[in-house]
C-alpha cells in the first residue's frame, strides 16, 4: 500500500509549522536585580515595617526601612518550593543598633552588599562592618542571610534566601 506523498507533506509540515509559531511564555514577574542573578520580583521598593519585624526579631523596633523582595529564578506556574529573598536597608534605634554592634565581632567588608538595583541608591556609603554570626542571627529557615552594619546611620543591610 503506497501512502499519498501529497497528504503526508501537508501533515508533516503542519506539525512543523505548529511547533514554530509557538510564543515563548512570558515571565509574570521581571528580573528586579543586578545582571548574572536571578532575583525576581515585583520591582516594588517597599517602606513596610510589620513584614520585616515578623520575619526578624531584631527589627521589631526599627525607626525606618527600604525593602524588595520575590522569589529566585523559576517559574511561579511551576508548582513546588522555591526560594524567596529580601533585601532590605534598616535604619534602627541607636541603642538597638549599639546592642547588635556589641554582640558580635565585625570587619570591615571588602564588597558591597549585592541588593535589588532598586534598593541599590539606599545602600549607605559605609564603611561596612560584617559578622558571620550576625549572619547567622539573621539567617531564616532553610536559608542564609547576608548583613552588614553602617555605624554613621546606624543601618543594617540585609540580604537574605530562604524557603
Amino acid at each position: 500500500m503506497r501512502i499519498p506523498i501529497i497528504p503526508a507533506l501537508v501533515v508533516a509540515s503542519t506539525i512543523l509549522l505548529a511547533g514554530c509559531t509557538a510564543e515563548a511564555p512570558t515571565p509574570s514577574r521581571e528580573v528586579v536585580a543586578q545582571a548574572g542573578t536571578n532575583k525576581m520580583g515585583s520591582g516594588e521598593l517597599r517602606t513596610d515595617l510589620a513584614p520585616l519585624a515578623t520575619r526578624f526579631e531584631d527589627l521589631a523596633d526599627a525607626e525606618s526601612a527600604r525593602w524588595s523582595s520575590g522569589s529566585l529564578g523559576g517559574d511561579d506556574r511551576v508548582p513546588g518550593p522555591s526560594t524567596s529573598w529580601i533585601d532590605a536597608v534598616v535604619v534602627l534605634p541607636q541603642a538597638s543598633y549599639d546592642a547588635l554592634r556589641a554582640a558580635h565581632e565585625y570587619a570591615e567588608s571588602a564588597e558591597a552588599p549585592s541588593v535589588a538595583d532598586a534598593l541599590a541608591a539606599s545602600v549607605p556609603a559605609g564603611p561596612l562592618l560584617v559578622s558571620s554570626d550576625l549572619d547567622q542571627r539573621f539567617a531564616l529557615s532553610e536559608g542564609s542571610s547576608d548583613v552588614y552594619l553602617d555605624d554613621a546611620t546606624h543601618s543594617l543591610v540585609i540580604s537574605s534566601r530562604f524557603q
